[in-house]
């Protein structure tokens, strides 16, 4: 038997076609200190290019324990911060001093010392529900996020991004369209997921693929394979295939053991 990149040949002549992978740019490093020093410079070079151009930059940064070691990182990193705004790329709907709160997570890490003075742009509203805020959350990100600069996201072991969860729309149909399609209109979501108890915020990928400058930052070997398989096939339903195949510009992979 032949193989090539694009299939192989059978005993009887048939041509397999092989999926070949979505593209994405690798960094790999050796530990998460070394992956969120590189990972830092590189977000902080988009902000100031971003601000050299239009005057300000805007930036949506992921929660979770991975980041926290690159967002403190960040906030050493030399850039003109009054002139930046942050947001999440999502978050639960707890309180923000909750210790689940990506609010919390950002403050504690990045708006710390001369990051202190960029402007925060919370997903949180004092609401009983997600759903009870969501319009006055989305005019407040048309109008004051988009188009945005940077994201980095991460990757949960079952595939998702930001909180667009692969059962993303098992509540209420339609959902998952409006979460996952790279051309609409709606910047953001309220969520809800049967793995976490909290409902949530989440940015749309419509309003992620805004920021020409896209990073996935995941760490650990079992996401590094459920991310590959997801870049090598095309009948994945998880998220973060759709991220991959979506994307305007091939996602800055940065990735360590």
């Amino acid at each position: 038997m032949r193989s090539n990149a694009m299939g192989a040949e059978t005993g009887a002549g048939l041509r397999v076609i092989e999926p070949m992978p979505l593209p994405m740019h690798a960094h790999e490093f050796a530990d998460g200190a070394e992956l969120a020093a590189a990972l830092a410079r590189a977000v902080a070079a988009d902000l100031r290019g971003a601000i050299a151009r239009r005057g300000s930059a805007r930036i949506a940064l992921s929660g979770g324990s991975t980041p926290r070691a690159f967002l403190t990182e960040l906030s050493k990193q030399t850039v003109d911060w009054p002139h930046v705004t942050v947001l999440p790329v999502d978050d639960r709907w707890v309180h923000p001093r909750h210790e689940r709160s990506n609010e919390r997570l950002l403050r504690e890490t990045l708006l710390q010392g001369a990051a202190a003075s960029a402007r925060f742009l919370p997903l949180y509203r004092p609401a009983p529900s997600p759903e009870a805020a969501l319009l006055p959350v989305l005019g407040r990100i048309a109008h004051e996020a988009l188009p945005l600069d940077v994201v980095v996201l991460g990757m949960g072991e079952d595939g998702h991004v930001a909180s667009l969860f692969p059962d993303l729309g098992a509540d209420r149909p339609g959902l998952r369209e409006i979460g996952l399609d790279p051309r609409g209109r709606a910047p953001a979501l309220a969520v809800r997921t049967a793995n976490a108890p909290e409902p949530r915020m989440t940015l749309t990928l419509s309003a992620i693929f805004t920021a020409p400058s896209l990073y996935l930052h995941i760490e650990g070997a079992k996401k590094r394979a459920v991310l590959d398989a997801a870049a090598m096939d095309p009948r994945s339903p998880l998220p973060v295939r759709a991220v991959l195949a979506g994307a305007p510009n091939p996602p800055e992979l940065y990735w360590c053991p």
